[in-house]
């Protein structure tokens, strides 16, 4: 969650959160500013959720739309606004009302307990996509296109049955929705009118930052092949907290320093994920997500062997954001530097505590990595 202080100068205004999904956050957040800078009537603002809240909705399963509402209204409390502010969350479970699983539940200002929250079933979109032959390529603008539908009719405006090629067109049936990703997002004449007349034009504004995306699409590939990997859940039913003690980041020019404090930590019965103990499990793996996963949620600390090679290489790159995410909803420390050199990496700041590998003895090094899990507990 972003510091209450922050967000002060927005609590009187009218604001929509957006939950940050670890897998298309950066993305998002990007999008969010765009919005942000062509208008003024809306102000959205990224969330990045406490575990707590991250395990009811990133694991797989289930969940009844009351209870989604709860927690999209319990996310907005502890996010420090009031019921007056919109929210959208993003959920790996399939939403049931009833006998019915859908895509997306809107909750009603005037007749719900949780009013205006948004759920939005990431699990619906993914088997939708992975059942068409085309369209892939429009995952993440699905998940924008829905969030403009979300808006609409928050605004006053109505869904359709027919195909128009409309942000109204957006429901549960594909086709509908694959017609208006190709051509737009773009308003129908008629809903046009209807913007006009509810004075509501911010939402043009908005559906034209998506529609210049459009023409971007090739640079979707990346968020598309996170979101619509189903090889593993985001997080695992019932699973303990934490599968590993550390896990290593690292580039592969400095694998010597990295398995030698791997085999240190192994030998000390700590529990470490470097990739060269895990070859079966890492074999097959969508990487992109099983990596982005691992240093965002599944170790207690992460250890980043900084060096000239670790600025420079992509993987390590996502890993670095990965962990970052994660250390920026942490109330204690979670990235644990060992430098190798003296490069500067982004988001690393000069200030934060770090070992020298050249100052120091591995099995220092892993007696420290052991006080810090002592004093974790």
């Amino acid at each position: 969650m972003r510091p209450s202080n922050q967000l002060e100068k927005y609590r009187h205004m009218d604001n929509v959160l957006l939950h940050l999904h670890p897998d298309f956050s950066e993305e998002l957040e990007r999008v969010i500013l765009n919005w942000n800078s062509v208008q003024t009537e809306k102000r959205f603002i990224g969330v990045h959720l406490k575990r707590d809240f991250e395990k009811s909705l990133l694991t797989k399963g289930a969940i009844e739309l009351t209870k989604a509402f709860q927690l999209g209204a319990q996310i907005r409390t502890e996010s420090g606004f009031s019921p007056d502010n919109g929210i959208l969350i993003f959920t790996e479970k399939r939403i049931f009302e009833g006998n019915y699983y859908q895509l997306y539940y809107g909750g009603s200002e005037e007749t719900d307990p949780y009013p205006i929250v948004d759920v939005v079933s990431l699990d619906f979109i993914r088997n939708l996509f992975n059942q068409l032959k085309k369209g892939k390529d429009y995952v993440f603008q699905a998940i924008l296109s829905n969030i403009l539908n979300a808006q609409a009719q928050g605004a006053g405006l109505l869904t359709h049955d027919d195909t128009r090629g409309c942000i109204l067109d957006f429901c549960n049936y594909m086709p509908d929705i694959l017609v208006g990703l190709e051509n737009g997002p773009k308003f129908c004449p008629k809903d046009i009118l209807n913007v006009k007349k509810l004075h509501k034009e911010y939402l043009f504004e908005l559906a034209e930052v998506v529609e210049k995306r459009r023409y971007k699409i090739d640079n979707d590939k990346e968020v598309n092949t996170r979101i619509l990997s189903s090889e593993k859940p985001r997080l695992e039913e019932n699973a303990s907290e934490f599968d590993y003690d550390v896990a290593l980041s690292f580039a592969g020019e400095d694998r010597r320093y990295a398995e030698e404090l791997a085999k240190e930590l192994k030998h000390q019965n700590i529990k470490v994920f470097y990739d060269g103990f895990e070859k079966a499990n890492l074999w097959g793996q969508d990487l992109l997500v099983y990596l982005s996963d691992l240093y965002r949620l599944r170790a207690k600390f992460c250890i980043m062997f900084l060096s000239n090679h670790y600025a420079k290489k992509l993987w390590t790159n996502h890993e670095r954001q990965a962990a970052q995410n994660r250390a920026f909803k942490e109330s204690r420390e979670y990235i644990l530097p060992i430098r190798l050199d003296d490069t500067i990496i982004p988001g690393i700041l000069d200030t934060v505590g770090y070992l020298n590998w050249h100052e120091e003895r591995v099995t220092d090094i892993a007696e420290c990595i052991r006080q810090k899990l002592l004093i974790r507990r």
